[in-house]
C-alpha cells in the first residue's frame, strides 16, 4: 500500500507530498548463513596422457564430443581412438593373443561394424567373427578393416598407442597441447568429463534371426535371447566360466551346477531327483532332454541329444538388463553383430570446497547444506568426502589451514548443465530465529543514541516506536518491541 504523508505526520495534498511505503511486521523463521566459495566439477574426470614420444598431428578440442571410435589426437600422425570398455589395452594385440582385452577390442569391432562387409553388390560376407576372448584370423581382417578406415596402416595388430578404453562417451573439459607441440611418454594431453557407461551383448550366430528379448527386460536363466536359424539361444546368469559343451563324460564344474540351477528353476525336476551340484549324472541330462524337447516344439532347429553346446548359451552377470535392441531389417545377421547396446548416463557433479579446521564439524560426512548457483537457484548438497589432512593456501603460507570437502548435489539447474565448471556458494547454516517478528530492513531508523526505532502507522499519522534488532537475513531483520501485525513505514 502507498500512503501519503506530510512533515508533520498527517496526511496532506497529493502534489505536496512525500510518497512511502507501508509494511506489516510479519512472523518469520529467520536463517543467517556463512557462505563458502566452492565450484561444481564433474564427478569423473579422467586425464589422457602421451602413450610415446613425438609431434603432435591432431588433436581435439575442449568442448568437443568423444564417442566410439573418435580420434582423440595424432602423434607423428599415428592416430590415437576411442573404445569402450572397462578393461585397458594395455599390450600389443596379434592373432593367437587370449584375454580379457581381446574380448574389448572385438566388441568394438562388432560395434563400430568391422565384423563383417558387405560386396559391391550389397551382399554382406559373415566373417565367423565371434566376441569371445581369442584373437583369431577374422579377427585379424577386422582390425585390417578398421586400420584402413582410419589412415593406419594395415597391419592386423593393435598397440597399446593405438586406443584408449574409455567407460562410455565423454566430452572435452580441457587440452593441454596443440598441433606441432612436441611430446613425451606420459605428456599429459587433455582431460575428458566422463558421461557414462556403455556395454553391448552380441549375437553368437549368423544367419534369420528372431529376436526375443526385449528392450528393458531384466535377464533371467532360461530367458529365450534369440532363434537363429529357429534354433533357440538361451540366457544363463552365472558366474561360472563356459568354455565347453555341457554332457555326458565332462568333468565336474561351476558350469555344470549353474546349467542344474537353472533347470531345477525352470521346473525340470518333476520326480524330484535332480541334484543341483556340480556332476552330470543321469538325471542331469534327463533333465536337459525334456528342456529341449520342449524348446523344440516351438523351434524346429533345436536339437534333442542331452548336451548343452557352447552356441546354445549366453552368459550373463546378475541384474543384468537388455539395453536398445538393434534392428536388423530383413533380419539377417552376421556373427558377432550387436544384439543390444546398454548405456548408463554417469555424468554426475559434485561440488568442491574448503573450510577451517575449527568449523569442519559443520560440513561432516552425510551433512546435507544448500547450494546456491549464480543465477540464483538453490539445490540440496550431501558431503561425500572429507579429506584427512589440511592443506593451505600456496600463494598465501600464513593463511589458515584448511579441510578439503565434497558434496553430491541432487540436482544441477538447466541454466548451468552445459558447463564443466561453475562457481557456486555452500551455504553454512549459523544461527537460526525460530518465530521472529521481522520487519524489512530498511524500516530500521537510527535514533542517534546507538538504538533503532521504527516509524510506526497510528490512526493519526506516524509515531516512532523504539526496537531491539536481532538477526539479519534476506532482507528481513528480527525485532523486539513491537508485535506482529504492527505497520511500519519504508522508503519506497
Amino acid at each position: 500500500a502507498i500512503i501519503f504523508y506530510g512533515v508533520n505526520d498527517t496526511v496532506i495534498d497529493e502534489e505536496e507530498t512525500i510518497t512511502r511505503a507501508v509494511a506489516s511486521a510479519e512472523v518469520r523463521d529467520l536463517v543467517e548463513f556463512n557462505d563458502l566459495s566452492g565450484r561444481m566439477v564433474y564427478a569423473d574426470v579422467k586425464p589422457i596422457v602421451s602413450s610415446e614420444d613425438g609431434v603432435i598431428t591432431d588433436v581435439l578440442r575442449s568442448g568437443d564430443t568423444i564417442e566410439r571410435g573418435t580420434v582423440l589426437y595424432a602423434i607423428n600422425d599415428s592416430p590415437t581412438a576411442a573404445f569402450y570398455g572397462t578393461f585397458p589395452l594395455y599390450r600389443e594385440l596379434s592373432e593367437g593373443a587370449v584375454g580379457e582385452d581381446v574380448i574389448v577390442l572385438k566388441k568394438n569391432l562388432s560395434a563400430l561394424g568391422y565384423h563383417s562387409f558387405e560386396e559391391h553388390d550389397g551382399t554382406m560376407i559373415d566373417t565367423g567373427f565371434v566376441v569371445d576372448n581369442v584373437f583369431d584370423d577374422s579377427t585379424t581382417e577386422a582390425v585390417k578393416r578398421w586400420q584402413k578406415d582410419q589412415g593406419a596402416e594395415e597391419s592386423g595388430v593393435v598397440s597399446p598407442s593405438d586406443v584408449i578404453v574409455l567407460n562410455g562417451p565423454a566430452e572435452v573439459a580441457d587440452v593441454s597441447t596443440d598441433v606441432g607441440q612436441r611430446v613425451n611418454l606420459g605428456t599429459r594431453i587433455m582431460d575428458l568429463n566422463m558421461l557414462g557407461i556403455v556395454d553391448t551383448v552380441h549375437y553368437e550366430h549368423s544367419g534369420q534371426v528372431e529376436t526375443l528379448v526385449t528392450s528393458g527386460q531384466e535377464i533371467t536363466s532360461g530367458d529365450l535371447l534369440y532363434a537363429i536359424d529357429n534354433r533357440a539361444v538361451t540366457a544363463m546368469i552365472s558366474a561360472a566360466t563356459f568354455d565347453r559343451d555341457i554332457e555326458e563324460g565332462v568333468k565336474s564344474g561351476d558350469d555344470v551346477r549353474a546349467v542344474e540351477d537353472m533347470l531345477f528353476s525352470l521346473g525340470y525336476d518333476v520326480k524330484g531327483d535332480l541334484e543341483v551340484d556340480d556332476v552330470f549324472d543321469d538325471v542331469t541330462k534327463q533333465a536337459i532332454t525334456e528342456w529341449q524337447e520342449d524348446l523344440q516344439r516351438t523351434f524346429d532347429g533345436v536339437v534333442v541329444n542331452g548336451i548343452i553346446s557352447l552356441g546354445d548359451l549366453i552368459v550373463f552377470e546378475p541384474g543384468t538388463v537388455a539395453g536398445s535392441i538393434t534392428d536388423y531389417g530383413d533380419g539377417t545377421i552376421a556373427s558377432g553383430s550387436v544384439l543390444w547396446s546398454s548405456s548408463t548416463e554417469t555424468a554426475a557433479r559434485l561440488i568442491e570446497t574448503s573450510i577451517s579446521v575449527a568449523d569442519q564439524d559443520k560440513l561432516a560426512k552425510g551433512n546435507v547444506v544448500d547450494i546456491e548457483f549464480p543465477d540464483g537457484k538453490i539445490t540440496q548438497g550431501t558431503v561425500t568426502s572429507v579429506a584427512t589432512s589440511t592443506t593451505v593456501d600456496p600463494m598465501n603460507p600464513e593463511a589458515e589451514p584448511t579441510i578439503a570437502i565434497e558434496l553430491s548435489i541432487a540436482q544441477v539447474p538447466t541454466s548451468v548443465h552445459d558447463f564443466n565448471q561453475v562457481n557456486v556458494q555452500v551455504k553454512l547454516v549459523e544461527n537460526i530465529a525460530t518465530g521472529a517478528t521481522v520487519v524489512p530492513v530498511s524500516a530500521l531508523v537510527a535514533t542517534g543514541d546507538g538504538n533503532f526505532a521504527v516509524e510506526a502507522i497510528t490512526t493519526t499519522g506516524t509515531t516512532f516506536l523504539q526496537v531491539r534488532p536481532g538477526m539479519f537475513s534476506d532482507g528481513w531483520v528480527e525485532v523486539t518491541g513491537i508485535q506482529p501485525g504492527t505497520q511500519v513505514v519504508v522508503p519506497s
